[in-house]
């Protein structure tokens, strides 16, 4: 079987039979991969560190007839910090759920763009000074933004008018922001204020620099995780069980 190099995250994993694991994985040059771990969940297996969630590695793998097969792997990180601080490591199994959500199977386009992106999302996660709110909308955003799906932040979905400073509306079914008089006509829209319009450009746009410096209120906080949920939830089709989850601890928070 012919050998090929990948440098690659785990995204998803499922059990296949006793012993092995299917891995999802997210390449770096390839797009989206599925491979068969032959003895990962064995406690002595070589590969059970590189197996688990957002391990990041350099692989080996041989072609098989329908699941690649994993044949050697480097770790070469594991974001360990992620996976002692609840609230982190449920935004990075988000991230994750996310990515793979809005792929395609051995799809290289973009694929190192969405790698890098990922890889970095997970690293600014780790940082205790980093708002994990802030790196996970800004994720959204320009995971979205990459795949097509970016939502309208500056001008109004429905009449084209710019937004003027003041309450505002959100519609995931249309795209966007709508403005002060038309947030009213979209049955889905939910309300934004000035500054969680403001807060979404500027993790939209900005340098990261800028976006790690945005202390949003509690409110906005939640106006702006409102949004971004609900138009997930519509470009991506089904519910995400790793959102269902940061909802509730957010709600907890």
């Amino acid at each position: 079987m012919p050998n090929y190099s990948v440098t690659a995250l785990v995204i998803h994993k499922t059990v296949l039979g006793e012993s092995d694991l299917i891995l999802t994985l997210f390449t770096k040059e390839e797009g989206k991969l599925s491979v068969v771990a032959k003895g990962a969940r064995k406690p002595t297996s070589r590969f059970c560190g590189a197996s688990e969630l957002f391990t990041l590695s350099r692989q080996l793998l041989a072609t098989g007839k329908s699941l690649d097969i994993l044949n050697q792997s480097e770790i070469l990180n594991t974001f360990t910090h992620l996976r002692f601080d609840l609230d982190r490591l449920a935004r990075a199994t988000y991230f994750c759920e996310l990515l793979d959500r809005l792929t395609l199977e051995r799809d290289p386009f973009n694929a190192e763009e969405l790698f890098e992106l990922t890889t970095a999302a997970l690293s600014l996660l780790q940082s205790q000074e980093a708002d994990p709110d802030i790196v996970t909308h800004a994720y959204e955003l320009r995971l979205l933004s990459a795949q097509g799906y970016a939502p309208v932040l500056n001008h109004c979905v429905r009449c084209g008018n710019e937004l003027v400073r003041g309450q505002a509306g959100f519609s995931p079914s249309l795209g966007g922001t709508l403005c002060a008089q038309d947030r009213y006509r979209a049955e889905d829209a939910v309300s934004l204020s000035a500054d969680a319009v403001v807060i979404l450009q500027t993790l939209a746009e900005a340098g990261t620099d800028e976006w790690l410096a945005l202390k949003p209120t509690y409110k906005v906080a939640n106006e702006i995780a409102r949004a971004l949920r609900w138009y997930i939830r519509t470009r991506a089709d089904r519910e995400l069980k790793s959102a269902d989850f940061l909802d509730q601890l957010r709600a907890n928070r």
